[in-house]
C-alpha cells in the first residue's frame, strides 16, 4: 500500500543567488567576470526554472521566497515580471542596504496567498553590511500571522575568528527582534531564514531563541551518508550555510533542493558540486554556488 504524501499548507524558500547583478554599460566585456545581458538572462531563467520545478515536486509554488546577493530592485523586477514567474503573482519587498559589495536581501510573496501587514529593515550599525529584512505577514493558507526575517550575515573574510564578532552582532540584532515578538505573543509563528555564513552549531546561531531546523537536517543527512549534505561545497566538503530557524509553535521541516540543473560533476573532489555562475573569470552558466532550501509548514 502506498503512503499518501502529506501536502504542506505553506511553502517557504530561501536561496543565495551568488552575485545576481543587473547588466550595465560598464559590464559589456565577454572575456571577464561581468554580467552581460546574455549571461543575466541565462542565470535569471535558471532561477525561474527552479521555482517552477517546486510545483512539480511539492504540488504548489512557494508562497514566500527569501533571497540574498541580489543587486537592486531592477534585478528583482526582471526576475519576477519578465520570466514565467510573472503569471504566479509574486510581489517584492526590498530596500538598498549599505553593503560594500552592493548586494541586498529581498522577499518575494504571492499576493493571492500573503497579505503584508508591516515591514522594516534592521540595520547592523557597527559596520557596513546587509540589513535584516523583517516582514509581518498574514498567510491565508494557515490563517495566521507569520513573522519572517531574511538574513545574510557577514562572511568569514579575514578568518573565522577575526570575523566572528560581526556575525555575533548580526545575531544580537536578530535575537532582540525575535525576543520582542515573543514577549508580546509567546506562541507567535516566527521564521528566520538566510545565509548565516556559519555552521548551524556555531556560537552566534545558538544565541537565537528559535529552533534551528538545519541542525537537525545536517545530522540526518550525515548519518544517512547523503551525497549532498549541505548547501555550499568548499574544498570537497558540504557546508550548511543556508538555514531555517523557527519558533516551537511551527509544525514543519526543511529540505535542500538539489535539482539536476543546479549541479555538475565535481572532477576534483568527486561526486557533485553546485553549478555556479562564474568559476574565476570564466562564465560557467549556472544559477548559483549555493543550493536553495525549502521549508514546509503543515497545519
Amino acid at each position: 500500500m502506498e503512503t499518501a504524501v502529506k501536502i504542506a499548507a505553506l511553502l517557504i524558500m530561501f536561496w543565495n543567488l551568488e552575485n545576481f547583478f543587473y547588466p550595465s554599460k560598464e559590464n559589456a566585456g565577454d572575456n571577464s567576470r561581468t554580467m552581460t545581458w546574455n549571461r543575466f538572462r541565462a542565470k535569471r531563467d535558471l532561477i525561474s526554472k527552479t521555482v517552477i520545478a517546486i510545483k512539480d515536486k511539492e504540488g504548489a509554488y512557494p508562497s514566500l521566497i527569501g533571497l540574498c546577493e541580489v543587486e537592486n530592485i531592477k534585478t528583482l523586477k526582471n526576475l519576477v515580471y519578465d520570466t514565467p514567474l510573472s503569471r504566479l503573482g509574486y510581489r517584492i519587498l526590498h530596500k538598498d542596504s549599505p553593503d560594500q559589495r552592493g548586494i541586498d536581501v529581498a522577499l518575494l510573496y504571492r499576493e493571492e496567498e500573503i497579505t503584508v501587514i508591516d515591514t522594516s529593515f534592521l540595520r547592523i550599525r557597527s559596520f557596513r553590511t546587509r540589513d535584516i529584512l523583517y516582514a509581518k505577514l498574514y498567510s491565508q493558507a494557515i490563517e495566521d500571522t507569520v513573522h519572517v526575517f531574511v538574513n545574510h550575515w557577514p562572511s568569514k573574510l579575514g578568518g573565522e575568528k577575526k570575523s566572528a564578532n560581526r556575525r555575533q552582532e548580526a545575531a544580537s540584532v536578530l535575537g532582540l527582534a525575535v525576543d520582542s515578538i515573543q514577549a508580546a505573543v509567546p506562541d507567535a509563528i516566527i521564521v528566520a531564514m538566510g545565509d548565516f555564513n556559519d555552521a548551524p552549531s556555531s556560537e552566534a546561531l545558538q544565541t537565537i531563541p528559535l529552533n534551528n531546523l538545519s541542525l537537525r537536517l545536517k545530522d540526518s543527512l550525515k548519518k544517512a551518508g547523503a551525497p549532498i549534505s549541505g548547501t555550499h561545497k568548499f574544498k570537497g566538503g558540504w557546508e550548511m550555510l543556508d538555514q531555517f530557524l523557527a519558533s516551537k509553535s511551527i509544525n514543519g521541516n526543511i529540505q535542500i533542493l538539489s535539482f539536476d540543473h543546479l549541479l555538475q560533476q565535481d572532477k576534483k573532489y568527486l561526486g557533485y558540486k553546485t553549478r555556479r555562475t562564474f568559476i574565476g573569470p570564466r562564465f560557467n552558466g549556472g544559477a548559483s554556488d549555493h543550493l536553495p532550501v525549502l521549508m514546509k509548514i503543515f497545519d
